[in-house]
């Protein structure tokens, strides 16, 4: 019974969820995932009791921090600048000009650095004071940004993020054919700066590798254009090129310049093991800078709702690499130690030579809180905090020519200007309280990473050894003292022994924490020693069989699939409904032809050997087999269980299924002399999926327009001789992880808007040189053939077909020749029609 007891939590507990220190997913691979997650959500929330209490111990124990400090706009803040007559005081969100000035004055009053808790995710819609910079695309935002440069690298503005979700792909961009060169740079500092001048004016920067140096270019319309962005910006000889295609792969928009920007170096860190940004909110273009430095202001909470760790640092992917970006608070001890290069090392992240503090591999530190609760006011578990409306009299005052009403005392000290007022979002459930300001918690975090001083957990192994040794413990007492239960003194002495073990190791816990600030498990270990207890008594008494029932049961319900086991704990996922899903429809080549060929055995041999690949790869992919339709296949991705990542699932599937063919091609042709070529399309729309059918017989599909879209765009893919055809929303959803290129712009009877076709070429980073070129030859034929230069158009086009073997080109090239005898109409709009046979010539 102690051996169970002690597997099965030790097991719970070993197996913890990601976070301080992540779970060991291989180990994982056998156990009930339902029984497993409700057992290890039940677990882990008395754990966090337990934790909670340790933590509120060791800060009745410490001293409040005064290193950071926290700036309040408070509800007093809100009401005394409601009464206020300047301009712009008594309007929410202030203006930034008005924050520059706040941060400015801190900075004069002796601040270390100035850390601003406040979202600039959007364009100011503010007016500012004084004379407009020139060409500004915020005249707000560009006096904050000028109010920072005159403290350069003192100001720390946040930024958030969310890791789940669809990834939010950038805008669409005109099309610029030409870029003009800007400047020459040593330092990627000076062409972030030149390349946010050129974000600035609403163009596209380009920042391309010249050697040792770095080139920044801007996209331009013409000459003309060229030249005066060139003198906009300072550069006395603008040299003009047209854009190449290749030079995609360099361009700069304000993501990638904020990420660059932001980006830290981290030796001895896997940044696969942190946690993965899908979505970036940072601050607009005008306050990229160099007068301001960047970090993270998102905080995670447990499943109780409770922030207890920070991440320090998450990773985000552009363009196939890895960027590691900080929190606000790791920044700014970053510029207090000088450094840009942090190191990883025995569970410690060291910042420079000057801090070190535990952290886990996903970027996660605890948070080890210098006070019992919330503090008065905003200053949670700090020693202080500043109304911001003092430092707003005292910016009016020192305008005004007069001494400063209020002493801040902020000489040497780190200030987090933060919004504690109005919206539920500014304050967090921490162990200190319900109503914790999430500047306060950004500044404890500050105060940790500055002392040197946070909380470690321990590893795995650890919990694991004491969770079983306390469930023999458990046994133990209850083997060697049941000859106690023969009297009632001895039932209450014999349950007595179990309380004082148990409340020894809790104290024996709470000692390691305070004094060696290590978390150790307390809930899985107790719980263990206090089971292994019963059980072992009830196992004396004989219940040994109801122990074997539990683990063959447990053991037995882990056979289903996983998707089974999703539909099975949350049977809601069948409802009938309408989603955002994509629709896969595959067709194989010339079947007829075969299937008159071959034997009624062998035909049905080779049609199962390839089914069985299609399905296995559909499976592979978490994609759902719809039906079989002859030699068609139909497949579904986002039901029954819903994912964001629908189309990158089928167009990876899309992709797998050509290679998995390609493989079996020899061994069929050797079994039933034929080889298997098919043709598929993807689309993406809302469907409406559930159980359809007769009382007789029903199954699990889809209806919807992207389900005849999907077949149709199948349809015409003998016609350009293309293998795999996406519709527009497919390519759109799906272009931050595979390439894509503009087919055709099509009409099909019956529906009343044209359709975009592309074909599905590639996954991201698997891009040959050769591939590229094409492309590239492609987007220029195609650019010049909509624009109604066919005569050039039809040269690229026949280039592309002798050089590349594209059959789409020979199609335009035809279209060309006779476009060149007979000119489409004025109002030609480079739609063509789609009848029985594919597009026609004529223009829709």
């Amino acid at each position: 019974m102690a051996l169970f007891f002690g597997g099965v939590l030790g097991l719970l507990v070993y197996l913890r969820p990601a976070g301080v220190v992540p779970a060991r997913e291989s180990s994982r691979a056998w156990v009930p995932t339902a029984v497993f997650d409700t057992a290890q959500g039940w677990l882990d929330g008395w754990e966090r009791v337990t934790y909670d209490w340790r933590v509120r111990v060791l800060g009745e124990r410490s001293e409040r921090p005064d290193e950071a400090v926290v700036i309040a706009i408070d509800d007093e803040t809100l009401a005394e600048a409601r009464q206020d007559v300047r301009p712009g005081v008594a309007a929410q969100p202030w203006p930034r000009q008005l924050v520059g000035r706040m941060v400015h004055r801190l900075v004069q009053e002796g601040a270390l650095f100035v850390l601003v808790d406040l979202p600039f995710t959007d364009l100011s819609p503010n007016a500012c004071t004084g004379a407009a910079p020139p060409h500004a695309m915020s005249c707000d935002d560009a006096a904050f940004a000028a109010l920072l440069e005159k403290d350069p690298g003192r100001a720390l503005l946040g930024f958030t993020w969310e890791s789940q979700g669809p990834r939010v792909l950038p805008p669409a961009n005109r099309l610029w054919p030409y870029r003009v060169k800007l400047g020459l740079y040593d330092a990627p500092a000076q062409a972030h700066a030149r390349a946010q001048a050129v974000l600035a004016a609403q163009r596209p920067a380009f920042i391309l590798p010249a050697g040792s140096q770095i080139e920044v270019w801007a996209g331009v319309t013409d000459e003309a254009d060229g030249k005066a962005l060139g003198a906009r910006l300072g550069a006395t000889t603008p040299i003009l090129e047209e854009r190449r295609a290749a030079d995609d792969a360099y361009r700069v928009g304000p993501t990638e310049l904020f990420v660059a920007m932001s980006a830290v170096e981290v030796v001895g860190l896997d940044a696969a093991e942190l946690v993965e940004l899908r979505h970036l909110q940072h601050p607009v273009v005008p306050l990229l800078g160099a007068g301001a430095g960047f970090g993270a202001t998102t905080l995670l909470a447990d499943p109780d709702g409770q922030v207890r760790a920070i991440p320090h640092l998450v990773s985000h992917t552009l363009r196939g690499r890895r960027y590691i970006l900080p929190s606000l608070p790791l920044a700014a001890a970053m510029r207090l130690a000088e450094t840009r290069t942090l190191r990883y090392e025995d569970g410690k992240l060291h910042v420079g030579d000057a801090y070190a503090i535990p952290m886990s591999p996903s970027g996660l530190s605890l948070l080890r809180w210098d006070a019992p609760n919330v503090g008065r006011g905003s200053r949670g578990s700090l020693a202080r905090s500043i109304r911001a409306w003092n430092v707003l009299l005292n910016v009016f005052d020192v305008a005004d020519e007069r001494p400063a009403r209020f002493e801040n005392d902020l000489e040497g000290r780190t200030v987090i200007l933060t919004k504690t007022a109005g919206e539920p979002g500014h304050v967090r459930a921490t162990p200190m309280g319900a109503e914790t300001p999430s500047g306060a918690i950004l500044g404890q975090a500050l105060a940790n990473l500055l002392r040197s001083d946070g909380i470690t957990r321990a590893s795995p192994d650890l919990d694991l050894l004491l969770t079983v040794g306390l469930a023999f413990l458990g046994a133990f007492l209850a083997l060697s003292l049941s000859f106690l239960l023969r009297s009632v003194r001895g039932a209450v002495l014999y349950v007595g022994f179990l309380v004082a073990a148990g409340a020894g190791y809790a104290f024996g816990a709470a000692y390691v924490f305070v004094e060696q600030r290590l978390w150790v498990a307390m809930a899985g270990p107790l719980l263990a020693m206090v089971g292994a207890f019963v059980v072992t008594i009830r196992y004396a008494y004989g219940t040994e069989r109801q122990i074997r029932d539990f683990v063959h049961n447990a053991l037995g319900r882990y056979v289903s699939p996983d998707v089974a086991r999703l539909v099975a704990r949350d049977l809601s996922l069948m409802r009938p409904e309408r989603r955002q899903m994509s629709v896969y429809v595959c067709d194989i080549e010339g079947f007829t032809r075969i299937s008159e060929g071959l034997p009624p055995e062998q035909l049905v041999g080779l049609f199962n050997a390839y089914l069985t690949e299609i399905a296995a790869v559909v499976r592979a992919t978490a994609g759902q087999v719809d039906k079989y339709i002859g030699d068609s296949v139909m497949a579904f991705w986002g039901a029954p269980v819903r994912t964001d990542r629908h189309a990158h699932l089928a167009c990876e599937a899309a992709l797998k299924m050509h290679e998995v063919l390609a493989e079996c091609q020899d061994a069929w042709e050797k079994k039933y002399g034929h080889r298997l070529t098919f043709r598929a399309a993807v689309d993406t729309g809302e469907l409406v999926v559930g159980d359809l059918g007769s009382e007789m017989k029903s199954n699990y599909t889809v209806l919807g327009d992207a389900v005849g879209l999907a077949s149709r765009l199948e349809a015409i893919n003998k016609v350009y001789g293309t293998h795999v055809l996406a519709g527009e929303t497919t390519a759109q959803l799906a272009s931050s992880s595979y390439v894509f290129r503009m087919v055709d712009h099509v009409r099909f009877p019956g529906r009343a808007q044209p359709v975009r076709v592309h074909e599905l070429v590639a996954r991201r980073g698997e891009l040959t040189p050769r591939m590229q070129e094409q492309l590239a030859l492609h987007e220029q034929a195609l650019t010049a053939y909509h624009q109604r230069r066919f005569a050039e158009a039809h040269a690229l086009f026949e280039r592309a077909a002798h050089e590349f073997l594209d059959t789409v080109a020979v199609l335009y090239a035809e279209r060309c020749a006779r476009f060149l005898v007979t000119p489409p109409p004025a109002d030609w709009d480079g739609v063509h029609g789609v009848d029985a046979s594919g597009p026609s010539a004529a223009a829709a």
